[in-house]
């Protein structure tokens, strides 16, 4: 076999996938993921929009079609199937009955659904096809329960009070047991009759705990100093080292930040709208507080109700811990918004589905539907500050007083924006002011509706502008009756009768004419010696004045924004003063930067709606770019605060907003409280609600906590259900194990640093990765853990680890968020401005990578980066073509090819066995075969000679914020280049490819 060809079927494996020209299926949720999109997308429309006609309940099933059971679903109606395709079987939701009567799309009015109703909307209906295409799972197994009739469960196995069992003593021939968890283990293994796995060797062992504790493979020095030292406690000073770096706070920052689904937008935005600004100041506490090892009680406290807890005022930088609440996925809908927040902490926190009782009692835990609702009235009584609070002294900052500046700059443009803008309508309308006037009088009772649209035209057809119609019509009312100069003779003309106008109009104008403040003297000297005969003579010597005091100015004719055109209207010019020196106190009257005939704001944003708001948000989104990228922007916290008056929660019967039941008592728990549970007293309840979750008395949190840290290092949780330890979960594996360990950590001050080491030092974790024939025919998913679970690195680690063996990882902690996929530039939106919104660094760690909601990179996706949507407990790995795609072609992968080569201890002057050795020493860190330098030598004699090989340019899965132009990479930073890869570059491209690189054995 060619020398290549051997080496290559150590490569990622995905390789194999597109040379048999797999096609890769959609990724697929799990069964947990797709229960809890039913519960909180499904369920409810079916409750509030089909129940009625269709359930058990119902006073005639019609259609016989029965939609409050799993089995009535797939069983479907007197017509068919819902979930299939009527003809054919190739599963589109387009073509499934159900979604034909959902859009109205059938050909019998009768099925369209609901009967007699508009259709749902678009987002709803996309959920329902969402849902089909995910294989529409389905948690409803029998009847619905009755209100109130809470199914008793207090006999599962997580509803109990944490044990303390004690630790077994088996017989250990083999000294297996270092720590009591092995002790656990053990006992199990030998029930099970298996036997552990022999120790990892040395180099296993550091490369495993490296990227364990801190997400990055060790160094070749640090490699050489472990395996040189032979002191019975070597391992556990690489275990002290790796716990105390700062690079552990980022990994197992990440861990969290899974949980809190974090991200750095809400989703659906426009523009600047949705980006959250100061959220990675959460993602510089969860790090923080990681490293700090702050007590795993206290960091709970802290991010449910930090703003309650003493000395606050003093210190506030506890105060980012609150965006755990906050950073979520932005929701049309309130009450979503709640029940996000209700999500994450109880699946977060506790592994249990309170969002299950939203609209029902819950079909299998003991939560009552009053339950969801006196947490509901926790959150609702709950909102972030109309000012997110500093959390450190900006004055210490040296480069804060220039940030003010360019705040002060752009604070600027805005109010030159809104004078501009209201000088230029107010000039729209010198020219025909007159027929503005007559109009106005008709407009304000022509503002929607029918009756608008008919007003717009009839003032289109007389070559006016339906806009500054409206615009004048607010703007006399304003000034009625306050006797101003320009509008007093119209006011007063105004009020005449029409069939006495004439008769009374003489006497208007000499008591005008008597009052030389009353009015201005060119407006009435047009009217000295003509009595007007009408309103519409009135109206004819204001457009008289007026056009003359426009033609004065030399103002351009009126440009709207409609159509695209551009506006260009220079406000200079209405501040430039006249010879003349009645027109220069006319124009002063209506263009100094004191006048009140400027329309307001509110006025001009009533009238002219988002053409006037888009290009102000557009300059007030420069303070969002500014507060992103500036080294002087202030530190502050995406927190939360109690509102001012606390109210209780109304159930909403079947979660319909419009469908109010009774008030509920803010309080926790039922099932976890007891029948004595008391009220929530201190403001929304929060500091009482995180105490209640951090207790010892709480079965549930600690017994989550100590399996989620089991499943990061293990690979799979004790209970493998890591976010639902309710009655749907899979039980314990090794039940009192997790109960000892829940003991031991809440006895050892809830310390997450000692758990993970207590877990690194155990044989179990030591063991080695290959199972014997025994434990592959008794336990073929390794339950018992008979050796240690082979892992593939996830997305962070892998990207960083190129990074790393490149010599290019920026160790720059904290701060806000870069940009670190190499992008194709995008056309900019409309009304953004041209500002490099978020800073270009590909080498920093992938933890400060930008996650947008509304354009997560698809390098992100097809690596299986967590859903920031929703609460993410596990991370589900797939093998799809398009990760070997990136790894092969990636301008990326070439670029971290030339830094590995361009490292300053490459040998680059030595012979190739020294190459070889240096390329393995630092990717894979150990030294090659002489098998593996035989191979290495053989392809770089075969392949000499052969012509170079592309980097296919934009082959990587791309996505690009929306809100963001794309900025130029700095010039120290290397940017990809489709050049050819040398004979040398493909084979360190074909090392950084392999499995080894890639698993964690």
């Amino acid at each position: 076999m060619h020398a290549f060809s051997k080496f290559h079927w150590t490569v990622f494996p995905l390789a194999v996938v597109i040379a048999a020209h797999t096609i890769a299926a959609a990724p697929q949720v799990s069964e947990a993921e797709g229960y809890d999109f039913f519960e909180k997308k499904i369920r409810p429309v079916l409750v509030a929009e089909c129940y009625k006609c269709h359930s058990a309940d119902s006073e005639k099933i019609k259609g016989g079609l029965l939609l409050d059971t799993r089995y009535g679903m797939q069983q479907g109606s007197d017509s068919g199937k819902i979930l299939s395709a009527r003809k054919g079987s190739d599963g589109k939701p387009a073509k499934s009955l159900l979604i034909q009567t959902l859009r109205h799309e059938t050909s019998d009015p009768a099925q369209a659904m609901p009967l007699d109703k508009d259709k749902l909307s678009n987002e709803i209906i996309a959920d329902f096809e969402k849902w089909i295409k995910m294989g529409a799972p389905d948690p409803r197994l029998g009847r619905s329960r009755k209100k109130g009739e809470v199914k008793k469960n207090e006999d599962h196995w997580a509803f109990k009070s944490v044990a303390n069992p004690p630790v077994p003593t088996p017989a250990d021939a083999r000294h297996f047991v270092q720590t009591p968890v092995d002790a656990f283990i053990l006992a199990k293994l030998q029930e099970k009759k298996l036997e552990p796995a022999p120790k990892a060797d040395k180099r296993d062992l550091i490369r495993r705990a490296t990227y364990d504790l801190t997400g990055l493979p060790p160094t070749p020095e640090e490699v050489d100093a472990f395996l040189a030292d032979q002191s019975p406690k070597a391992f556990e000073k690489v275990v002290d080292r790796l716990i105390a770096s700062p690079h552990y706070g980022e990994r197992w920052g990440r861990h969290w930040l899974d949980i809190a689904r974090y991200a750095d937008s809400g989703g659906e935005r426009t523009g600047f709208k949705g980006l959250y600004v100061n959220a990675w100041t959460y993602r510089d506490y969860v790090i923080n507080a990681m490293n700090k090892d702050v007590p795993y009680d206290q960091f709970i406290i802290q991010q449910l109700a930090a703003d309650r807890l003493p000395g606050v005022e003093k210190d506030k930088s506890t105060l980012a811990a609150l965006a755990f609440l906050n950073v979520g996925k932005r929701f049309k809908n309130k009450e979503d918004f709640l029940d996000d927040q209700i999500d994450v902490v109880t699946r977060g926190f506790m592994g249990i589905t309170v969002i299950c009782a939203r609209c029902h009692d819950h079909k299998f835990d003991p939560i009552p539907t009053d339950d969801y609702y006196s947490l509901h009235g926790v959150f609702a009584n709950s909102t972030a500050p109309a000012q997110a609070p500093v959390i450190e002294d900006p004055e210490k900052n040296p480069h804060y007083k220039d940030f003010l500046a360019e705040l002060a700059k752009i604070d600027k443009e805005v109010e030159v924006y809104h004078r501009e803008e209201a000088a230029r309508l107010l000039a729209g309308m010198l020219e025909k002011f007159g027929g503005y006037l007559l109009e106005s009088r008709l407009a304000a009772n022509a503002r929607k509706g029918a009756k608008g649209e008919k007003f717009r035209t009839e003032v289109k057809g007389k070559g006016l502008e339906p806009d500054l119609a409206l615009l004048c019509a607010d703007w006399l009312k304003n000034f009625e009756g306050k006797k101003h100069p320009l509008l007093e003779p119209w006011f007063q003309f105004a009020k005449l009768p029409e069939d006495k106008f004439a008769e009374q109009a003489p006497d208007v104008a000499m008591s005008l004419a008597a009052d030389a403040s009353a009015a201005d003297p060119l407006i009435m000297k047009a009217f000295e010696g003509k009595p007007p005969g009408s309103i519409k003579d009135v109206a004819d010597v204001y457009s008289q004045v007026f056009v003359e005091l426009w033609k004065e100015m030399k103002l351009p004719a009126y440009v709207t924004r409609e159509m695209g055109m551009k506006v260009d209207f220079k406000v200079e010019k209405t501040g430039t003063t006249l010879m003349d020196a009645g027109m220069e106190s006319l124009r002063k009257r209506l263009f100094a930067s004191d006048s009140s005939l400027l329309p307001e704001n509110g006025t001009m944003l009533a009238v002219l709606g988002k053409t006037f708001t888009d290009p102000e948000t557009a300059i007030r989104g420069k303070v969002v770019a500014l507060e992103f990228s500036h080294p002087g922007a202030p530190k502050r916290a995406m927190s939360i605060e109690d509102k001012p008056k606390v109210q209780e929660s109304a159930v909403l019967i079947r979660g319909e907003t419009g469908n109010k039941g009774p008030l509920v008592p803010r309080q926790f728990l039922a099932f976890i409280a007891g029948e004595d549970r008391k009220p929530f007293s201190d403001g929304s309840g929060r500091l009482d609600l995180a105490k209640a979750i951090a207790s010892r008395d709480n079965p549930l949190t600690a017994r989550v906590i100590v399996n989620r840290a089991w499943q990061w290092h293990f690979g799979n949780g004790i209970v493998r259900t890591v976010s639902d330890l309710g009655m749907r979960s899979e039980p314990p594996s090794h039940p009192e194990l997790l109960d000892w360990m829940a003991t031991w950590f809440m006895e050892n001050g809830w310390s997450l640093k000692k758990l993970n080491k207590m877990i690194v030092m155990s044989g179990a974790w030591q063991q080695g990765s290959v199972a014997s024939e025994n434990a592959l025919q008794t336990d073929p998913i390794n339950q018992w853990l008979s050796h240690f679970n082979v892992r593939r690195l996830d997305f962070e680690e892998m990207r960083d680890t190129l990074v790393a063996v490149g010599g290019k990882l920026d160790p720059t902690m904290g701060g806000p968020p870069v940009r670190i996929a190499a992008e194709p530039p995008v056309k900019k939106p409309k009304n953004e401005p041209n500002v490099d919104l978020v800073q270009w660094n590909p080498y920093r760690r992938t933890v400060y990578a930008l996650t947008d909601r509304s354009a997560i990179p698809g390098l992100f996706n097809t690596f299986n980066f967590a859903n920031p949507d929703m609460s993410t407990g596990e991370r589900h790995f797939t093998t799809i073509p398009q990760q070997a795609l990136f790894m092969m072609n990636s301008p990326f992968i070439a670029e971290q090819v030339r830094n590995l080569m361009g490292r300053n201890d490459f040998p680059a002057d030595g012979t190739n066995e020294e190459k070889v050795k240096f390329l393995y020493r630092v990717a894979l860190q150990r030294a090659p075969t002489p098998e593996e330098l035989q191979m290495a030598d053989e392809f770089l004699r075969v392949n000499k000679s052969l012509p170079a090989t592309e980097v296919v340019a934009g082959s990587e899965p791309t996505s690009l914020p929306a809100a963001a132009t794309e900025p130029k990479p700095p010039e120290t930073t290397s940017k990809p280049a489709a050049k050819p890869l040398n004979v040398w570059e493909r084979y360190t491209q074909v090392l950084l490819l392999t499995n080894e690189l890639t698993f964690v054995n």
